[in-house]
């Protein structure tokens, strides 16, 4: 009986050891900061991951011109058939051996397609920056929008008190005959009005929480397991309205991919224009010749220089000229409407900006002497110098001042890091 009892506390002790030195993490919630959420939306959305794989096909395309440099070497095999003229012999030919070509000059086409296609590459980086900062500004709003809707939750659960006190005041009022049972059926009904908006906003910031994951690329069955963290309070002071529109002309993403599209254009007309130049091209072949199929009797080294003047080409080479030269026109003026368009949206985003720093302090205000004026009201109404209609009044406009603070509060922080997405930075992680 001792060995058996010794032997119970034995396992006790050792499964509390096992359940102490290692914490149950299955148990623990993932935290997420706002970085967090940006920085993972970053690494896995499959958005930013199929233009990653759009920018390496034009790695791919750089790759397959600048092999155009490069020497080429074949294993040539020809057949033949020859028919006797004057003294020839008649009979079946087999030819093989290895074959060499090099363009020793292009007349630069293939320089100036080389550098075209390192442009296309830089616009494909900078349309990749775009799609970041795209994804990054969703995950932003959601981020806000869960807290916007958890702030207007208890915004709504603040409601529901002061509702249930309205009705305790109005069943009190009746039970002493101050008051008709009109004014408890209206504490009532605000009552139910007040539960109503406490369910709704519940369930709305769970559906923000899950485009936060969404966006994130984690799976929604998980969502209990996650935890979001307010964003830090702050002072949230941008520059001045012109360094703001000088750094979005100096990086928004794209400014920068319609400039390195020009860039490409206007390398793309030089490599045309080498078509007006002479060719030159350095060959060598070194063939077996038999009337076998393995030739192994007669051997024959050919090697020589070849080149090509494009001496009449159909006029093509002046029609591209001209074609290619009036998309570089084109282009040039899509990029100055683009800066034209990028200056509008950084003003408009930093007046909005000061907007909402205006509101939520107005909001602030308004929800002080909302409050103050409940006290005040439900004072009066105590002692029958107000009735339950300029209570309702004014938890009604206290409801509104609650909603118009929370409301306001993370339009000021969704405001601030649009601004940064107008001015090229990536919201979220600046």
């Amino acid at each position: 009986m001792k060995t058996r009892f010794h032997f119970r506390i034995f396992l006790v002790l050792f499964f509390l050891f096992i359940f102490i030195s290692f914490p149950l993490q299955i148990f623990a919630k993932r935290t997420l900061t706002l970085r967090d959420a940006v920085e993972t939306a970053i690494k896995n959305n499959p958005l930013i991951l199929s233009q990653i794989l759009q920018r390496d096909e034009f790695v791919f395309q750089k790759k397959i011109i600048r092999a155009e440099f490069f020497p080429k070497l074949y294993i040539n095999y020809s057949y033949e058939r020859r028919d006797p003229v004057k003294n020839d012999p008649s009979g079946n030919y087999h030819l093989f051996g290895p074959y060499l070509t090099w363009n020793l000059f292009s007349g630069f086409s293939t320089y100036y397609s080389m550098r075209e296609a390192i442009q296309y590459v830089a616009m494909q980086d900078a349309l990749l920056r775009a799609r970041i900062n795209d994804i990054a500004m969703n995950v932003v709003r959601a981020y806000l929008d869960y807290f916007r809707q958890n702030a207007l939750y208890e915004s709504a659960q603040a409601d529901l008190e002061d509702a249930k006190v309205l009705l305790r005041l109005a069943q009190r009022r009746y039970e002493l005959g101050l008051s008709p049972y009109a004014d408890v059926l209206d504490a009532e009904a605000r009552l139910k009005e007040a539960e109503f908006r406490v369910t709704n906003f519940k369930y709305s910031a769970r559906s923000a929480m899950g485009r936060v994951l969404v966006l994130m690329g984690e799976n929604l069955s998980k969502i209990d397991e996650f935890e979001l963290l307010p964003p830090e309070e702050r002072e949230l002071t941008p520059p001045q309205l012109s360094e703001l529109i000088q750094k979005a002309l100096l990086q928004r993403p794209e400014l920068l991919s319609k400039r390195s599209e020009i860039s490409a254009q206007e390398e793309k007309i030089k490599s045309i224009r080498g078509e007006y130049f002479p060719t030159v091209d350095l060959f060598a072949s070194h063939y077996y010749i038999d009337n076998r199929f393995f030739p192994d009797r007669d051997k024959t080294f050919i090697a020589g220089i070849r080149i090509t003047f494009p001496l009449f080409t159909g006029f093509s080479t002046p029609s591209k000229l001209q074609k290619e030269r009036a998309n570089l026109q084109r282009k040039n003026l899509e990029r100055r409407n683009l800066e034209l368009q990028i200056q509008d949206e950084v003003f408009t985003g930093y007046n909005v900006f000061l907007t909402s720093k205006e509101n939520l302090a107005s909001a602030r205000a308004l929800l002080a002497k909302m409050e103050e004026d409940l006290r005040l009201i439900q004072k009066r109404y105590e002692n029958g110098l107000a009735s339950i209609v300029d209570v309702t009044t004014v938890l009604a406009r206290l409801s509104q001042a609650r909603a118009q603070v929370a409301t306001s509060k993370y339009d000021l922080i969704l405001n601030y890091f649009v601004l940064q997405r107008l001015t090229g930075d990536i919201p979220g992680l600046q």
